[in-house]
């Protein structure tokens, strides 16, 4: 399966914030890459608005501008505090990050996103965990119910991209010029 819902097991499976927000409403996605976590990772590091993108639909969620296709050096820098844009001035915070392993963001009011990386025969499985905490209110129903099929829709779109971006194989280095010929 390339994307999906997680199986049983990685539903049940604990992320990293799972225990800050206990009772909110989670969603567990899924999806393998034919890529070692170590070259997933590059891609997971420089995710946000104003960053790499979300390799998503970027007419919506990145004003326009193309998600990077290739890794940016300078945007590999990412830490604990740092924030993670969703859009112009708006993004959770770095709670947690292992290189290579998981990255987790967001706060214990709102809600959380882990994108945890696993060893797997293909390569890689990543799960992508949000945890969304809203009081109950019709409100809320309503949001939810105008919100969930985008959301999945730009979630898949992102792992799709993130995917594709981890799986391409490397541009062959260019051969070095021939030397002229001596005399």
């Amino acid at each position: 399966m390339d994307f999906g819902r997680g199986s049983r097991s990685e539903v049940a499976r604990e992320l990293p914030g799972d225990g800050l927000l206990p009772k909110a409403r989670v969603t567990t996605r899924a999806i393998t890459i034919r890529a070692r976590p170590e070259h997933v990772w590059p891609w997971i590091v420089q995710l946000g608005y104003g960053r790499a993108g979300w390799y998503s639909h970027d007419w919506i969620d990145n004003d326009g501008r193309p998600s990077a296709d290739r890794i940016v050096p300078e945007l590999q820098q990412l830490e604990v505090g740092d924030r993670i844009l969703l859009a112009p001035d708006m993004g959770p915070p770095v709670l947690e990050i292992v290189p290579n392993r998981f990255l987790l963001a967001g706060d214990r009011y709102g809600g959380t996103f882990c994108f945890a990386l696993f060893p797997h025969d293909e390569g890689t499985r990543m799960l992508s965990r949000t945890r969304t905490h809203w009081k109950p209110s019709l409100a809320t129903l309503f949001w939810i119910a105008v919100v969930d099929p985008g959301a999945f829709v730009m979630e898949r779109r992102m792992l799709l991209g993130l995917k594709a971006r981890a799986e391409r194989r490397p541009a062959a280095p260019a051969r070095p010029p021939r030397k002229p010929a001596r005399d």
